[in-house]
């Protein structure tokens, strides 16, 4: 029970949270937000509603695991060009942009890899115990077609992958349905939205304070860091998360490997695309990605070793 001074000022407070979850792209979005006396509790509610929904929308066109989505049918006509929608054009732009700034760390057409480990629609991981699987990821990373073969028509909207080429959003969908959500909250002023992993944050908490997050490294948490009032996003990336015997999701594009050069990626910026792809780029790449980080996205990163890296603005911020 809070003490009675608290207690109080939480009663004289027109201001209280308000919270939606929902069970989604593998793990739970939770929005909350700061009801005031400025705004209703039904806009409130409404627009957590219409955050939950557009990720609802990124799973339901762009994730690999359905075969109805826009995606899954541009994959099935690899070798062709296919008419696609103006926004999913636009996410594929985005992603060869982001693979070219990387340097090919960030990398969309690895779904060959994630499947031959079994990270597929029915998480067969049992294809780990294959004793040919070093083979099969050597011939599948000597043959596979490059993500800068990838041929797009913005004017037609239309795409064209390389024969049995496909594409894969994991790296970039969790980032984009955040953005997606922010702009339905942003009348309310003061949220947070946490899609495990992937965080955004505006205005301020209850307590009229910044929102205070945690840092998870493994089974811990090595600190907190309190979000930038105006907005900002954060993404983590680490070989923990989704790990499986001796697979985990961040793989190396070259060989085809889980040889992630951090274990833990911690990456702040405007907006979650930025946080959610260089977070990928930086645990696959490593310090090779570093100067190649753009102006204004901050870091920090564990590796191996414990040993901590990162940007300055990042490590003065740590709580």
């Amino acid at each position: 029970m809070p003490p009675a001074n608290v207690k109080n000022a939480m009663l004289n407070n027109p201001a209280r949270l308000i919270e939606q979850a929902e069970a989604l792209m593998g793990t739970t979005i939770t929005i909350k937000a700061i009801k005031t006396e400025k705004i209703s509790t039904v806009a409130v509610s409404d627009a957590l509603e219409l955050g939950l929904s557009e990720f609802r929308r990124i799973v339901k066109l762009y994730t690999r695991f359905r075969d109805d989505s826009e995606l899954a049918d541009l994959n099935r006509r690899s070798g062709t060009w296919v008419d696609i929608s103006a926004e999913f054009l636009m996410l594929i732009s985005k992603m060869l942009q982001l693979s070219k700034e990387t340097k090919g760390a960030f990398d969309p057409t690895i779904i060959d890899f994630l499947e031959i480990y079994g990270y597929d629609k029915n998480y067969d991981f049992s294809k780990l115990e294959n004793p040919k699987l070093d083979q099969l990821v050597n011939k599948i990373a000597t043959t596979r077609a490059s993500w800068q073969d990838i041929e797009f028509d913005q004017t037609n909207l239309r795409v064209k992958l390389v024969k049995n080429q496909r594409l894969d959003l994991g790296g970039i969908g969790k980032g984009y349905a955040l953005d997606c959500a922010v702009k339905h909250l942003q009348n309310v002023g003061n949220f947070l939205i946490d899609a495990g992993g992937d965080l955004f944050a505006q205005g301020h908490n209850l307590e009229n304070k910044p929102w205070l997050v945690d840092l998870k490294h493994k089974d811990g948490v090595i600190g907190q860091i309190e979000m930038s009032a105006p907005g900002e996003a954060l993404a983590c990336s680490g070989t923990w998360a989704r790990k499986v015997k001796q697979f985990h999701h961040l793989i190396n594009p070259v060989s085809g490997e889980s040889d992630a050069k951090f274990e833990t990626v911690f990456v702040l910026a405007k907006d979650g695309i930025t946080a959610d792809t260089w977070g990928t780029a930086l645990a696959v790449g490593g310090k090779e990605v570093i100067d190649a980080l753009p102006r204004g996205v901050n870091f920090l990163a564990i590796d191996p070793d414990g040993k901590v890296t990162g940007t300055e603005d990042f490590r003065e911020r740590l709580a």
